[in-house]
């Protein structure tokens, strides 16, 4: 068996990606914070970081911890990043039906027996 192949460069924890050696600054690298994300201020940072976990949370049973987490993130003070946090959850768990699907449930459910040609 051959081993498995490791993702080259590092992984920057507010963008949550794998970059380059050349995009994280010299102390960059133990930080794990690349050099954009560098330039962005402290608040920034911090709620990118909320917000990318949030979003890779993994779904299933939740931990002690990580439920009071999820408690402390919905009396936060930004309005906005409870708001994108609601559309975003909106958008992964909402059922995502087109219009041809729902054209497709109402007429089954507008075919009775009677309308069968046998």
């Amino acid at each position: 068996m051959s081993k498995k192949k490791r993702k080259s460069g590092h992984y920057c924890k507010i963008c949550s990606e794998y970059k380059s050696n050349e995009s994280f600054s010299g102390k960059g690298h133990a930080k794990h914070i690349c050099k954009r994300c560098s330039k962005k201020s402290p608040t920034e940072q911090a709620a990118d970081m909320t917000m990318n976990r949030l979003f890779n949370m993994p779904f299933g049973k939740l931990s002690p911890a990580k439920k009071s987490w999820l408690e402390n993130r919905l009396h936060d003070q930004c309005e906005e990043k409870v708001e994108e946090l609601y559309w975003g959850f909106q958008e992964i768990f909402a059922p995502a039906y087109s219009e041809e699907e729902e054209c497709k449930k109402d007429m089954e459910l507008q075919t009775g027996i009677d309308d069968l040609p046998f």
